[in-house]
């Protein structure tokens, strides 16, 4: 039998690519960043910038199989939000923990940590992020209604 170790590195890569792929499909012009997650010193490269109707999302990529604080480095999070800055555009975190749906909330909106470090909380991602697909429609200006999930208190 042989067994694969998939590297954290190449699991992120994946669901990079996910969400570039689904934000191409939904009619955004996107980049991944090419050397998103890796060794980029000199400049900052977020994992994926896409835009439509003039808004521009730059948006830094969290996975984890299971639920759990996302601490995110000052200098990183600084950088996002200086590309950002720089880019006319809005800085998201978008979460994903297991077979749940993905998540975004504004950069700003993150915790600060004591280190000066950011962190997303599962319970901060629920209650203040939204669907990735509401954040889709309302910048297609689709209702954003028709992505709520009723029912749900």
């Amino acid at each position: 039998m042989v067994f694969r170790d998939v590297s954290h590195k190449a699991k992120g890569s994946s669901y990079e690519r996910k969400i570039a792929n689904h934000l191409w499909e939904e009619g955004f012009a996107v980049l991944r960043g090419c050397s998103s997650g890796g060794g980029v010193r000199r400049r900052y490269v977020p994992d994926i910038v896409a835009s439509i109707n003039g808004k521009i999302l730059v948006i830094e990529v969290k996975y984890r199989a299971k639920e759990g604080p996302i601490y995110i480095e000052k200098d990183k999070y600084q950088k996002l939000l200086e590309f950002a800055r720089r880019a006319s555009g809005s800085a998201y975190v978008a979460v994903k923990y297991g077979s749940d749906k993905w998540r975004v909330m504004p950069a700003e909106k993150l915790e600060e940590t004591g280190e000066g470090n950011v962190v997303v909380r599962p319970a901060t991602i629920m209650e203040a992020g939204i669907p990735l697909d509401a954040l889709i429609a309302a910048l297609k200006n689709q209702p954003i209604t028709s992505f709520m999930e009723w029912g749900q208190e």
